[in-house]
């Protein structure tokens, strides 16, 4: 399944491609931002506007220590790191990411507050109790079973330390695929809300609160699509080179598949005990 999650996301030269697309050029002695990467790097459902949402919901200290866990290409683990003055540790199976999550971020001039590794979440190779929070966006659709991730969530989380999970659930019927996580179904392991929160209770999380998101989801497609806008080259080129060639007909699917209510998004905020 590990090369399967690989082969789905990994592509080459990613940073290159990225930095054509975004107005900055190194020569001019001005720096690369954060916010010039976030159409390109926020690589999960609503984008920036889900990262932004949720770290509200962590609402981290500066100084906090943040996992992410399938942190792709850093885009979440950097905003932390720029808007709240978190450190953050990424971490994702994807060799690709982990690469360009990495020079990305240098070119940022954040390496001393953020880092990745490569690895496999159910084996964080973290030691107990180390972070304050952790996050996880659109990664449970990628294990068969999620319940060995979220154990070691727990073990890592500081007691009272939160985790913000997001995840696309079952519904009515089968999604349309290609979807962003999964070119058949075959590859896709959805859970139904009820199970998802069970996997927490069993893990031993508290849950804080269980949001259905998937209105806020299609009402920014349809923002979008009242609005006129249409997808911009250069972020359409950049989504190509990350999530595949085939990306704009995936992330069409999703929309129409969450439309017709046959899967759902869900965000799970939970809290080890103390």
């Amino acid at each position: 399944m590990s090369t399967a999650v690989q082969e789905h996301y990994g592509s080459a030269d990613i940073v290159a491609r990225i930095l054509s697309a975004i107005p900055w050029a190194p020569e001019t002695g001005n720096p690369l931002t954060p916010d010039m990467l976030y159409r390109f790097d926020q690589l999960h459902g609503r984008e920036l506007h889900a990262t932004r949402d949720h770290a509200a919901r962590l609402s981290p200290k500066p100084g906090a220590h943040v996992l992410d866990i399938g942190s792709g290409i850093g885009g979440p683990a950097r905003y932390l790191a720029a808007t709240c003055g978190c450190r953050v540790m990424g971490i994702d199976l994807t060799l690709a990411f982990v690469d360009t999550a990495r020079d990305l971020t240098a070119l940022c001039g954040l390496g001393a507050m953020v880092d990745f590794v490569q690895g496999d979440a159910a084996h964080l190779p973290m030691a107990d109790a180390g972070f304050d929070h952790a996050l996880c966006f659109y990664v449970g659709m990628n294990l068969p079973d999620s319940s060995a991730v979220l154990a070691e969530c727990l073990r890592v989380l500081k007691p009272g330390g939160r985790l913000v999970w997001t995840e696309v659930t079952t519904g009515t019927g089968a999604p349309h695929y290609p979807l962003p996580w999964a070119r058949t179904a075959e590859a896709s392991f959805l859970d139904s809300h009820a199970v998802l929160l069970d996997r927490f209770a069993r893990a031993g999380f508290d849950v804080v609160d269980a949001v259905d998101e998937t209105q806020a989801h299609l009402d920014l497609a349809r923002q979008l699509g009242a609005s006129g806008q249409v997808p911009d080259p250069a972020q359409t080129q950049c989504n190509a080179v990350v999530l595949g060639a085939d990306f704009m007909e995936r992330r069409a699917n999703y929309t129409r598949s969450l439309s017709e209510g046959r899967i759902a998004s869900t965000c799970i905020e939970a809290r080890k005990p103390l």
